[in-house]
């Protein structure tokens, strides 16, 4: 393994600005599941901002991998807004009652103030936190729920996908609430100084139909990128679980500068599909490979995935195709680092 040239501030500057770096960019999906790192449980880790950092400046500090963020959940801007989530022990947090049960109560929600609501001030803490601790080091990055999936934690998945057919006024309606409550949380992250990112897995193909996605989804992403573009003045990325190839196209001109693809999809594919307009990001398996895998097998598919997208136009970040689960061992993702550090390194020589 070759030795390292930049820190990770100096290569994600570099990146940023199209300039040669030493080697591909490296960036785990972890966050809450590697609590077990810490010794404290995904349940105090949700209420603690200083846990919420402590988490991100430890795994930075074994790791060294080149950003770091805090997402909001899947379900933090929904609980801000009234829905009820519980927060287990060894797990990730889940929805336990949509605060709309029916469409006629849609209009009487309230949109989110992120300095009072829920868990979005422990939240914007635990950023600056994290920023104020690393930021001269690392990329220290936000991430959120994109609006769609926001709305199937206000009114459940299932009444999400029945009401977007037998009331669609209604759907749009929550998401225009929707879009306000994310752009007030888009507010105070940006007046951090962070960068922002979202993951929108109920966007899926392996949810919503690309037709669907145009009507009920799209317009009202594009409304949250543009202002993290008039807030930051940088373009978001996004993440999108599952199924999203019948949509690359859609949710590349929106804008954002960087999509995180599931490893269910081809990164050779969205090379060559989107590639000359954004980043590609992605896509270790992070169960079969990360989690089960062994260690030429964790190699075997960090080679495999820098082979395909290194020669990317607008760029490439060696990611894992979704987080990485609860109770992965920390050698686990340090392999995956290494493994990064090993093939990555340029100029790449894969043969």
């Amino acid at each position: 393994m070759k030795r390292e040239e930049m820190t990770p501030r100096e290569r994600m500057d570099a990146f940023s600005k199209g300039e040669e770096i030493d080697r591909i960019l490296c960036i785990p999906d972890m966050g809450v599941t590697m609590v077990p790192f810490i010794g404290v449980t995904a349940r105090d880790y949700y209420h603690s901002a200083r846990l919420m950092a402590d988490l991100e400046i430890a795994l930075f500090r074994r790791l060294g991998h080149d950003s770091v963020g805090i997402s909001t959940s899947l379900r933090g801007v929904a609980e801000a807004m009234g829905s009820k989530v519980c927060y287990p022990d060894y797990n990730i947090s889940y929805l336990l009652e949509p605060i709309i049960k029916a469409p006629k109560e849609i209009e009487s929600l309230k949109v989110a103030n992120p300095l009072k609501d829920g868990k979005l001030p422990i939240l914007i803490e635990a950023l600056r936190l994290t920023r104020d601790a690393l930021i001269k080091e690392v990329d220290v990055g936000a991430a959120m729920s994109g609006p769609f999936s926001v709305a199937a934690s206000l009114v459940g998945t299932e009444n999400l996908l029945k009401w977007m057919i037998k009331y669609p006024k209604s759907i749009h309606t929550l998401m225009e609430i929707v879009v306000e409550s994310n752009n007030k949380y888009i507010e105070a992250v940006a007046n951090l100084g962070l960068s922002i990112g979202f993951a929108d897995p109920v966007s899926s193909n392996s949810l919503i139909s690309p037709k669907q996605f145009r009507e009920f989804s799209l317009p009202y992403l594009q409304k949250n990128v543009d202002k993290i573009k008039e807030k930051t003045g940088n373009a978001p990325s996004i993440h999108i679980c599952g199924k999203s190839r019948g949509i690359w196209e859609d949710v590349t001109r929106t804008g954002i500068s960087n999509f995180s693809i599931d490893n269910i999809e081809d990164l050779e594919e969205a090379k060559k599909v989107m590639g000359d307009r954004v980043i590609i990001t992605g896509n270790v398996p992070p169960v079969d490979v990360i989690y089960k895998g062994t260690k030429e097998e964790i190699f075997k598919s960090v080679k495999e995935c820098i082979a395909k997208g290194h020669d990317s136009k607008k760029g490439y970040i060696l990611s894992t195709g979704c987080q990485i689960p609860m109770n992965t061992p920390i050698e686990k993702v340090e392999m995956f680092i290494d493994a990064a550090k090993t093939y990555g390194t340029y100029p790449i020589d894969l043969f």
